[in-house]
């Protein structure tokens, strides 16, 4: 019953929950300059239908030519994971698995949605030749570091609900995802974890009013991204994203980050909770260096951490920030 359950629309199941969900905007007539408006004017998220439909990447990034040009890179991706809930029942490192290329394109087309696997996170220069795409026009000659990571995964796949430092180019190159956004304004009717400000407690395919009240108060975006479309996320935005189909997708962070002082008005106004987590995370990440566990998609470190970083470096998101952080293996 679980596959069946990844191929139902997360947006249905939030309608259920009597939420305010409304359609993703789309914009009628995309352009590289409409994009560049839609970032000037912070005017929220946006999907550009058929945008990148000139890139080289969307007629070369089938899994089956990939599995053939690059079939013989040694990759680590994550196999077997789970098909619901929103932390992973063991640390990520359990789920790594190192293979070819071309196995794990084998895989991911012939895994059902009851143990998805992803190659997630992965540097798009470390795969594919760079001229396979082309942010630069979309973003315009922005000040600010950038970066692009590919995700390839199969049917089932999900990031769960979280929030990025940075605005973000989202790129559907083939295969169909869900998405289901929420804007950084209602980031406490989402239910962060208290000691992780950036990722929320709630699954957005069982929403739990009796334990996330607020939940009613929030307002949900959600589609469906097609091959060619290019989803634009503001900073801070909230965004779950799960493969209807198996899928490639590449991303792209740039502009500036969010701000310490965002975190910090978001963590006094959630409470002694959340304070509590932060101290207890501040003197055992922080000043003891105790290793944080990585059972959030990808942890981000904790908000203990991240204060920590802040009065020690002068730098909030100093292993959170993709353009900055050169490894980014689990920590």
């Amino acid at each position: 019953m679980r596959s069946l359950r990844q191929h139902v629309d997360p947006a249905a199941k939030l309608r259920e929950a009597g939420l305010d969900v409304r359609r993703l905007p789309r914009h009628d007539d995309p352009a590289p300059e409409a994009v560049r408006e839609a970032i000037a004017d912070r005017s929220g998220p946006m999907v550009f239908p058929g945008l990148t439909d000139s890139w080289p990447a969307r007629t070369r990034w089938t899994p089956e030519n990939l599995a053939v040009t690059h079939g013989g890179r040694t990759v680590t991706a994550l196999m077997n994971l789970p098909a619901s809930g929103v932390l992973f029942p063991h640390d990520q490192r359990n789920y790594e698995r190192t293979l070819p290329f071309a196995e794990f394109v084998h895989e991911m087309l012939a895994t059902s949605a009851d143990s998805p696997c992803y190659l997630a996170y992965t540097r798009a220069a470390e795969l594919f030749p760079a001229h396979d795409y082309d942010f630069a026009p979309l973003t315009g000659d922005l000040p600010y570091s950038t970066d692009t990571r590919v995700w390839i995964g199969s049917a089932g796949t999900r990031s769960m609900l979280h929030s990025d430092l940075k605005d973000n180019f989202f790129c559907q190159i083939w295969g169909e995802k869900h998405v289901v956004l929420v804007p950084w304004e209602h980031a406490r009717d989402v239910y962060p974890f208290p000691g992780n400000l950036v990722n929320s407690q709630v699954d957005v395919m069982e929403p739990d009013l009796d334990r996330f009240p607020r939940l009613r108060h929030a307002t949900f975006y959600a589609g469906t991204v097609e091959p060619g479309d290019v989803l634009y996320m503001p900073r801070g935005c909230w965004h779950d994203i799960r493969s209807r189909t198996p899928s490639v997708s590449v991303n792209h962070w740039f502009g500036p980050p969010m701000t310490a002082s965002d975190y910090a008005s978001l963590l006094l106004r959630s409470g002694p909770r959340y304070w509590a987590a932060t101290a207890r995370d501040f003197l055992a990440h922080g000043l003891l260096r105790r290793r944080e566990k990585t059972t959030f998609f990808f942890s981000p470190p904790s908000t203990g951490k991240r204060l920590f970083d802040l009065l020690r470096w002068g730098d909030f998101s100093r292993e959170n920030d993709p353009s900055a952080d050169r490894t980014r293996s689990p920590r």
